[in-house]
């Protein structure tokens, strides 16, 4: 055996199954379109933000960028933007919430946005991509712009919160400051009023004050050892010597003067302050800007028709190929004439190519579900009779028996045997085909059903089953009465104008199976073989026995030790090498000669080029009819 496959090889391999490889091609693609049609369709929609301060940001009184980093900043907004306060935020906005409702529905819903929803970074940029997914694509595109507008309040709530606490803060102390002096105020007027001469002490302490604040504005440029600073405390060191010679209520009316003025000053620095922090609290803006907004999308993402078809029929094909190679490795049978021929060491005697009959339900219950046989009338139409053109079949059969007297080296008349390893092989096809060419080309042939166990000749020709082949061989009655001539089964199921019109009918005579007998083989075995086999010889030129099945009865064994020979009917598939073998060994072991092996129900395809010419094609059709 050649264990190096050619590219024919496989593609022989692959034609012989190709009805399973086209079903699992087929179930893999349509379980692929059923499993899309179940998925539900979503649509996307998505949205580009980006992330930077405005240009006027750093005009903002307070604002500080120096240590702004794009980069790190985005990763950290990027968790901001998928976090459950701004789902909740979106929730809101889209109005989903409840109040009434318990909180867990509520939560149930604000977990349902979170992960409908993602926001990624486009690479190396500053901006962030925001997609949601829905089955609804207005809902999708919602959720995006939601989600955005939330995150945008929620920059500027956080941006501002700063901003506000210092304005409170400001406030706070400039009321304080406000209420002291107020307090200093009336002070003073009451004092003014109980000493209305004074007033000496009052300019010094104006004047003090001036110097005061003055030397803290200086204190906060230079240091002490400043030459303004030292005259500053030089000149204060002379008003407050000064003010150390006037009366005491002039040094009371000072006392409150300067810390009036410096209240004043105070409140003064404050409003500024306070003016400023409100500024700079309504200039506050968000550092988020919309690139481009979320829009319904038209087509769903999910699922991909066309991805998914494309994968379901590679993996459909893929299937489909391995299985028939699985199926190849796994087959036991013998499907080429070099591989029966070395493991047997017999010839193959010819090819018999596949007849479909014209009952197709039969053709599908053969091929598909492996029924053991035809139906009489799909058996009646794969006669070779009844096909117009089947000058190519029948030459098939011609070349067989060609071949067997060949291997018999014989020009005498001649008894074959046909058998098979198993059951539903195409033995008793073969047999009345090969009868029916036998007597197309003009000899005497009959053909007798041996299989007493189970026969169907005498159903195929619509005649009576007995007296036949039992009768004769109990001695009950002379095979001159019993068998049937083309007259005698020209009134049965057979089509009458096709039984008219094939060439040599009238040389074909049939011994049906007869009474169904009580002990096969010792019948079989007390029959004088040898003065009916010459009988028989004398008046035909070929003799046809159909036989049951090597491996399950011994009759074909036992026949063909009285027969020229054996030829055992294969069909490619159907059973093991192992058991073909066995029946080969069977019929040897038995003192029966073993002339060959028929395979049958061959496709062309099935074959190499090398055989094609035992195929039936329309050129040999054409050929055979000049």
């Amino acid at each position: 055996m050649n264990a190096e496959l050619t590219l024919y090889d496989y593609w022989r391999i692959v034609n012989r199954r190709k009805w399973i490889a086209l079903l699992v091609f087929s179930l893999t693609v349509f379980s692929t379109i059923f499993y899309t049609r179940l998925q539900p369709v979503i649509y996307r929609s998505q949205a580009i933000i980006k992330f930077q301060p405005p240009a006027a940001y750093a005009k903002i009184p307070g604002s500080d960028l120096t240590e702004f980093d794009p980069w790190n900043a985005v990763a950290t907004e990027i968790r901001v933007i998928t976090s459950a306060e701004i789902a909740d935020r979106a929730a809101k906005k889209l109005g989903w919430l409840d109040e009434n409702a318990a909180p867990a529905h509520n939560n149930s819903i604000v977990n349902s946005i979170l992960a409908s929803y993602k926001a990624e970074r486009l690479q190396d940029s500053n901006l962030i991509n925001i997609s949601a997914s829905n089955s609804d694509p207005l809902k999708a595109s919602d959720i995006v712009n939601a989600v955005i507008e939330a995150y945008r309040d929620y920059d500027l709530e956080q941006k501002s919160k700063q901003g506000r606490k210092t304005l409170e803060d400001i406030a706070s102390r400039k009321a304080e400051v406000e209420e002291n002096l107020r307090s200093l105020e009336r002070s003073k007027q009451n004092f003014m009023e109980k000493n209305p001469k004074t007033g000496l002490g009052a300019a010094l302490a104006n004047q003090l004050a001036d110097l005061e604040i003055r030397k803290r504005q200086l204190q906060d440029k230079y240091t002490p050892n400043h030459p303004e600073v030292i005259e500053l405390n030089q000149r204060i060191q002379v008003v407050e010597g000064k003010l150390g010679e006037i009366p005491a209520q002039e040094l009371d009316l000072a006392r409150i003067s300067r810390e009036l003025r410096m209240q004043e000053d105070l409140y003064t620095t404050l409003n500024k302050q306070y003016e400023e922090a409100k500024l700079g609290l309504s200039s506050v803006v968000s550092f988020v800007s919309i690139v481009n907004p979320a829009v319904p999308s038209e087509s769903p993402v999910s699922p991909n028709k066309q991805l998914n078809l494309l994968v379901g029929g590679i993996l459909g094909f893929f299937l489909a190929i391995a299985l028939v190679f699985l199926l190849e490795n796994l087959d036991v049978s013998i499907s080429t004439i070099e591989d029966i021929e070395s493991f047997l060491k017999l010839p193959v005697l010819g090819i018999i190519p596949h007849i479909m009959s014209e009952k197709y339900l039969d053709n599908w219950l053969i091929q598909i579900f492996k029924k053991e046989r035809y139906t009489v009338d799909a058996f009646r139409s794969v006669l070779i009779l009844n096909r117009r053109y089947a000058s190519g079949v029948i030459e098939a059969y011609h070349t067989l028996r060609t071949n067997i007297i060949s291997n018999l080296n014989t020009r005498e008349s001649i008894s074959v045997v046909f058998s098979s390893a198993g059951a539903a092989e195409g033995k008793t096809l073969t047999a009345v085909n090969f009868a029916l060419a036998s007597a197309h080309s003009g000899l005497k042939t009959l053909l007798i059903d041996a299989d007493m166990r189970r026969p169907t000749i005498y159903q195929i020709f619509g005649s009576k089953r007995n007296p036949g082949f039992s009768d004769v061989l109990t001695g009950k009655a002379q095979w001159r009465d019993t068998v049937l001539e083309s007259a005698d089964f020209m009134m049965g199921g057979l089509d009458f104008d096709s039984l008219t019109r094939f060439q040599g009918i009238e040389n074909l005579k049939i011994l049906n199976s007869g009474t169904p007998p009580g002990g096969i083989i010792d019948i079989i075995d007390s029959c004088n073989w040898k003065d009916l086999v010459a009988d028989l010889k004398s008046e035909f030129d070929v003799i046809v026995f159909d036989t049951p099945p090597v491996l399950l009865f011994v009759d074909p064994i036992m026949l063909a030790r009285h027969s020229d020979g054996v030829v055992l009917v294969y069909k490619a598939g159907k059973i093991a090498r192992g058991g073909l073998k066995r029946a080969k060994d069977q019929i040897v072991g038995g003192n029966a000669r073993m002339i060959g092996v028929l395979l049958n129900g061959i496709h062309a395809s099935e074959m190499g080029p090398q055989y094609g010419y035992y195929s039936y094609s329309d050129d040999y059709t054409k050929y055979s009819r000049r």
